[in-house]
């Protein structure tokens, strides 16, 4: 077989893609972990699980490639040409490596999220356990730092292949589509370098770093971040379901009617964990209830969670949020109780009251909104915790930097009338 001038067209569109993808890739990494936030983290950290398999996948095929099209003739033999040989096969080894350690990363961390490629296709993870996490992220953190020492020497390579005392006619011609010219290989060529470097400065001109979240005037690390307790509540309570109160049975009673909770109502969470959503559910909750949407004042409301009931659709998860770092530290039942209900807003409340969870007991406030239709009701409502406030997160786990401080409470269920 004759060895060709130039690469193929489908090596020069490899090789320039994931040039360009790398460098993205590169500095993007470099970028997150000076984002400062969880919240900040959420979509580069998605994007660049996404880059790294498509990364993958064409590295493989560029792999194929190289083996089954023609190629040129080594461009410096002796001990340039073994150093550029090295280079090289050091650049297939941080193409696909790189991503495979990322994988891995992902697959063995103690929170396992779900990788979703560019948000639509549905990524597994590997069947490895916990005990691969940290040499995965030693040698993704090794293997980023090699890759772009790689890179720089790939380049000082090439040029001095091309322009050096013992250059090549036009080696940078070779992987650049029409600079069939030793001149315009050059140009060609340094227009790309330079390209690969906007590319490289891109996540920083795309993601800026989030600011902290102020904390509440008066509060401190083992204060609840309340923001549903403000002086305008019943705003907040908008976003709560609108639902219309119909009183008519129960305005000429005494007292406040008690009411049961039905099965199938949920009680449930939102955390951001690097960035990324994860909610969660707690079963088996009671809740004794007295209340008179007419008479909101004199009611009462007392919830039972047992904390050890939590599910997050992961059984790995689930099993670290019941041990000691998390709900398995304290009581295993967390209690909130308010006896202090206001009207907020048509067919809106807030009740404000304390919830004892992990040993602590601080204030929350819900807001809630409330449908009564005869003997039946129907309620939702949502608060804010700080989870820091509740020890609920110990050792590496008590920053915020990976699980996000603020955690969404959500409810929705129906209730009964209970007979006087």
């Amino acid at each position: 077989m004759m060895t060709p001038y130039r690469y193929s067209r489908i090596a020069m569109a490899l090789h320039w893609a994931i040039a360009a993808l790398l460098a993205f890739q590169l500095g993007l990494g470099w970028r997150m972990v000076d984002l400062g936030s969880a919240a900040a983290m959420y979509a580069p950290f998605q994007l660049h699980k996404s880059i790294g398999i498509l990364v993958l996948a064409l590295s493989l095929v560029r792999v194929m490639v190289r083996f089954v099209r023609p190629r040129p003739a080594a461009a410096a033999s002796g001990l340039t040409g073994l150093l550029a040989s090295g280079v090289h096969a050091g650049l297939y080894a941080f193409m696909i490596g790189g991503p495979l350690t990322g994988w891995a990363l992902v697959s063995t961390a103690k929170l396992k999220l779900p990788t979703l490629l560019f948000g639509t296709i549905p990524w597994p993870h590997l069947p490895l356990g916990p005990v691969f996490h940290e040499p995965a992220e030693f040698l993704h953190e090794l293997l980023g730092w090699i890759g772009a020492v790689l890179i720089a020497l790939h380049v000082a390579g090439a040029l001095r292949h091309h322009i050096g005392a013992k250059a090549e006619p036009n080696v940078l011609g070779r992987m650049i589509p029409g600079a069939g010219a030793a001149r315009a290989g050059l140009v060609w060529g340094l227009a790309a370098i330079a390209m690969l470097g906007v590319v490289l400065s891109l996540p920083w001109l795309v993601y800026s770093k989030v600011a902290p979240a102020k904390p509440v005037a008066g509060s401190s690390s083992e204060a609840v971040v309340d923001e549903l307790a403000g002086p305008d509540a019943s705003a907040t309570a908008t976003e709560v379901p609108m639902l219309q109160a119909s009183a008519s049975a129960t305005a000429e009673e005494e007292a406040p009617s008690r009411w049961q909770v039905l099965p199938g109502g949920k009680l449930g969470f939102r955390v951001a964990v690097n960035g990324e959503a994860v909610d969660g559910t707690f079963s088996g909750w009671s809740a004794d209830i007295v209340f008179d949407p007419e008479k909101p004042e004199a009611g009462s409301i007392t919830v039972r969670i047992p904390l050890l009931s939590v599910s997050s659709g992961d059984d790995t998860r689930d099993t670290m949020l019941k041990g000691e770092d998390f709900f398995g530290s304290g009581p295993a039942t967390a209690v909130f109780r308010s006896a202090s209900i206001k009207r907020s807003g048509a067919d809106r409340y807030i009740a404000a009251g304390t919830l004892s969870m992990n040993g602590a007991r601080r204030p929350v406030t819900l807001a809630f909104g409330l449908k009564v239709a005869g003997d039946k009701a129907k309620a939702a409502g949502t608060t804010t915790l700080d989870r820091t406030a509740f020890a609920v997160g110990k050792g590496e786990w008590a920053s915020t930097d990976q699980i996000a401080g603020k955690v969404d409470v959500n409810f929705d269920f129906e209730a009964k009338r209970l007979k006087r």
